[in-house]
């Protein structure tokens, strides 16, 4: 799904700088907006003009110009953020918070497919600049179930790498929160 209407566009920008709430830089801000594909490079460009000069968002100065929703686009987007699915939330918000918190420590989530003779090894990794913080390795008998476990970790690796902690750790009100 492809967001291309400037209304729906605008409500999307402004629902995600309402949950980050915090101040960003227009890259940030960008890449967070274009990244999972529902808006295009240049329908956020021109958005996010329009929302500035509108004062639903604001500009920061200092060492680097950042942005942030102002309390005139909190309470626009209040109206109107029912508009987006829950899927397109759920699924744009994870993806920002992973890509905040991958530029400001590193981190990074690597995940591989690796044959081994009488199946496949599934690899997934949560690593950031300094080590390793979480690997499992599953041995599973079909490529498509590999994939599919791949796929799973690649949208979810926050959420398995709780979910096994709360696990190893004996904390099962996590399993049932989610």
């Amino acid at each position: 799904m492809e967001y291309t209407d400037k209304f729906d566009i605008k409500v999307f920008i402004l629902f995600l700088l309402k949950n980050i709430d915090e101040p960003l830089s227009f890259g940030i801000i960008n890449d967070i907006v274009i990244q999972d594909g529902f808006v295009t490079y240049y329908d956020f460009a021109i958005c996010f003009a329009e929302l500035l000069e509108a004062g639903q968002i604001t500009e920061i100065k200092g060492k680097e110009l950042k942005y942030i929703i102002s309390q005139n686009g909190k309470i626009a987007v209040e109206s109107y953020e029912t508009s987006i699915y829950a899927s397109v939330k759920e699924k744009a918000l994870r993806s920002a918070m992973r890509l905040l918190a991958s530029t400001k420590d590193g981190s990074r989530i690597v995940s591989r497919i690796e044959p081994n003779g009488e199946g496949y090894d599934f690899v997934g990794e949560i690593l950031n600049k300094e080590r390793t913080l979480y690997q499992t390795r599953v041995f599973v008998s079909t490529l498509a179930y590999a994939q599919k476990i791949k796929d799973n970790f690649d949208e979810r690796a926050e959420i398995i790498y709780k979910g096994s902690l709360s696990l190893l750790s004996g904390d099962l009100n996590f399993i049932f929160e989610e």
